[in-house]
């Protein structure tokens, strides 16, 4: 795709990019020297030289994320039409940006202005979990989530309750769930009339890491809109999924709830893009950990387009009375928001970009180049060039880099060749 496109597909993505720029734009730009010192404390330094990507340093991290992120910044050439600048910078994989040098971070606090946020590497994959690729997960969830439109895969609770109360209408694909009105199957498969089929709690699975997760467990202990538990990683396995009282849900069967709970680990948490892939409500305390696509959130209640619900802390003050107040008003706030969150985020801001594409060479009569991107690559590209737009020299390999073709058979950027 070219950069055109990219802007006509997500036009609001880029936010966060435009701010490191300007942040160093003030600062005179980016040296060699702030370059080789955010080396001493990143998990990766790669060199974009002449369209080419180079490994020059390759620490790991936790599980595959560095992996993932150079094979991101790879799919991110692999799929530009235009060719990207000569850049030299440093990759961190961790929960929490750190350090005190310019490197592209998973995320970063507001105070942290020297960090460049990449995409989270789960936009590739994230296999340690069970998840699978980013492309497998959305397919996996539209598939839940068609099920549950259709009654193919209604949960247990609620065909008991269906029976007793006789208070989930049915809901057949191509008939809109409020009018009854028939649609285009076409409009249906894209946003699937789920709300109905989904059980009225909120889900959270986690291990209670973290003050603000041990908040969330006291705050949803034996109400009866929870379905909030701890889990414990270190004893599941394919033969054992109950655990502790718990079971674990995969993120296709987090689709099955209507409300699904947000909160950070010891940094950000990589689950919220695999949250949004379902049509339901998302609910988040203040988070403090910005990831690049955040500033596309709407909190506000009073917003005509809000696509999440933020609750104020300590949880066990403020969630109870929220989630009452949710169900007492009823469905069609919930469903506004539920449909708001899947139209502007998972079919739009953290989609592939064929749809969009598509719409534009309808619209603008743009040519189609290479690949459709994943909106994170376009992403990428864009804090790309910025990022060599205040990078003040020019990149070099210095005798110690591997093309990323080499780094990816042999896992190392130096080593002896045969004699």
């Amino acid at each position: 795709m070219t950069v055109d496109q990219c802007q006509t597909a997500f036009p609001n993505l880029y936010q966060e990019a435009d701010r490191a720029q300007r942040y160093f734009a003030h600062r005179g730009g980016i040296s060699k020297a702030d370059v080789d010192l955010a080396e001493e404390e990143g998990n990766a330094r790669v060199v974009i030289l002449n369209n080419t990507l180079f490994v020059k340093t390759f620490r790991g991290g936790i599980n595959s994320r560095t992996q993932a992120s150079l094979a991101t910044i790879y799919r991110t050439l692999l799929t530009s039409s235009e060719s990207l600048p000569d850049v030299d910078f440093v990759i961190q994989t961790g929960d929490a940006g750190s350090g005190t040098a310019a490197a592209f971070s998973l995320s970063r606090k507001a105070e942290q202005e020297h960090l460049w946020l990449m995409p989270d590497f789960g936009f590739f994959s994230w296999p340690e979990p069970g998840i699978s690729s980013y492309l497998e997960i959305r397919q996996e969830t539209l598939d839940r989530e068609r099920d549950i439109a259709s009654g193919a895969r209604r949960p247990l609770e609620l065909v008991a309750r269906q029976f007793e109360e006789d208070i989930v209408p049915e809901v057949k694909i191509g008939q809109d769930s409020h009018t009854g009105i028939e649609v285009d199957e076409d409009v249906t498969d894209a946003s699937p009339n789920s709300w109905s089929g989904k059980i009225p709690k909120l889900i959270w699975r986690g291990v209670p890491q973290v003050e603000v997760r041990n908040e969330l467990l006291r705050a949803a202990h034996d109400q009866p809109w929870s379905d909030v538990q701890s889990l414990d990683w270190g004893r599941i396995n394919d033969d054992d999924k109950k655990i502790n009282g718990g079971d674990l849900k995969t993120m296709p069967e987090h689709c099955d709830y209507r409300y699904l709970m947000q909160t950070e680990g010891w940094g950000y948490s990589g689950r919220l893009k695999y949250l949004q892939q379902c049509k339901s409500v998302i609910i988040a305390h203040p988070m403090e950990h910005i990831q690049h696509f955040h500033h596309l959130f709407d909190t506000n209640p009073s917003s005509p387009s809000q696509n999440m619900i933020e609750v104020s802390r300590p949880l066990e003050e403020h969630l109870p009375a929220l989630m009452e107040r949710l169900i007492a008003e009823g469905d069609e706030r919930a469903q506004l928001i539920a449909e708001n969150s899947w139209r502007d985020l998972r079919e739009g801001y953290i989609s592939p970009a064929a749809k969009q594409v598509a719409l534009a060479i309808v619209l603008f009569h743009q040519e189609a180049d290479l690949l459709p991107s994943l909106s994170s690559e376009c992403y990428f590209r864009y804090a790309i060039r910025a990022y060599a737009a205040v990078q003040n020299f020019k990149p070099d390999l210095e005798g110690r880099s591997a093309s990323y073709e080499s780094f990816l058979l042999t896992g190392q950027t130096q080593w002896q060749p045969h004699r």
